[in-house]
């Protein structure tokens, strides 16, 4: 584990959990609390018991038995038990380049279920059982069983909640290599990015991948990556603890200067007008635990109860099941 260069916000990476050429690993974990993290991996949640509060990118939910929650590097988030007990869970841990080729056929740009909480309406627990006794007992063919199981996973998260375009389609104007580029700047548009070295990624000219890219999405590469990462400081200027300079370098902007500049200019406040709005955490007490499958869905600015029915309440927006 290590920390960010420029703030104090912890980051796991793929050498502290994978060893040497593995690509995926699984972990059966009880969690308690996880402060506030980022990691440079793909991440695979399959919840088994308990409860927790769960809080991703400045959105919290409510995660139990049989939800499924895939964390990209682009993600910031943190965990607190809301059970009696631990959280327990799997935790499938894996490459981004491994994850990435898993994911590229099967999701396009903006899909939905990748950064949302999903629930299962098939039983997984016994594919991501198997997951963790292969990695956690290796055997003759185990990092190809694994890497089917978790193919397996994906394509029927994907088929429950669906992809961003038909089968076959690559989306509306955009071709199979500049929705390669769109999918792999939304997945690291906090790291150093630039022009030419996503147009390699889509083995594209910058020339001809700058024109294709601006014709697909309407807007210039440099624009459209900006936009993401002030919509993501945004996000955590509402609904996190996190300092303004500690949000700048998190959501990949090198200078404070530049950063509270393109802020001001988007939003028509400066970050520190959007910090004080931050609402005062209310107090929360969970009496009566939601079923198996069930989870409230808390968003940054509800307020919520449950308990006492004599207590007054502000209203829970929603219940997912």
């Amino acid at each position: 584990m290590s920390s960010l260069g420029h703030d104090s916000i912890e980051r796991y990476t793929v050498d502290d959990l994978l060893g040497r050429d593995a690509a995926i690993r699984v972990l059966r974990q009880e969690i308690r609390q996880a402060a506030v993290h980022w990691h440079d991996f793909y991440e695979l949640v399959f919840v088994l018991a308990g409860t927790a509060r769960h809080v991703r990118n400045g959105v919290a939910e409510l995660i139990g038995p049989g939800h499924v929650v895939l964390l990209t590097p682009a993600d910031f988030h943190e965990l607190a038990a809301t059970s009696p007990g631990p959280l327990v869970c799997y935790n499938v841990v894996i490459d981004a380049r491994a994850a990435e080729r898993e994911l590229e056929g099967l999701l396009g740009p903006g899909s939905t279920w990748l950064t949302g909480l999903a629930t299962t309406g098939v039983d997984l627990e016994l594919d991501f059982a198997r997951l963790w006794r292969e990695s956690s007992q290796p055997r003759l063919g185990s990092s190809a069983l694994m890497t089917a199981l978790l193919r397996c996973i994906l394509i029927e998260l994907t088929r429950l909640h669906g992809s961003s375009y038909p089968p076959g389609d690559t989306g509306p104007r955009m071709s199979a290599q500049v929705r390669r580029a769109v999918w792999y700047v939304e997945r690291h548009f906090r790291e150093p990015l630039t022009l030419p070295g996503v147009a390699d990624e889509a083995c594209l000219s910058a020339n001809y991948f700058s024109a294709r890219f601006r014709e697909a999405t309407g807007r210039p590469f440099q624009v459209y990556l900006q936009d993401l990462r002030l919509r993501f400081a945004r996000s955590l200027l509402v609904a996190t603890s996190l300092g303004v300079t500690e949000i700048c370098h998190a959501s990949g902007f090198n200078s404070l200067s530049h950063f509270g500049r393109a802020y001001r200019r988007r939003y028509g406040e400066p970050p520190s007008a959007t910090v004080r709005q931050r609402p005062t955490p209310f107090p929360v007490t969970l009496d009566i635990l939601p079923g198996e499958g069930d989870a409230f869905r808390i968003m940054p600015n509800d307020l919520h109860h449950a308990g006492n029915p004599d207590v007054a309440r502000p209203s829970v927006r929603e219940l997912v099941r």
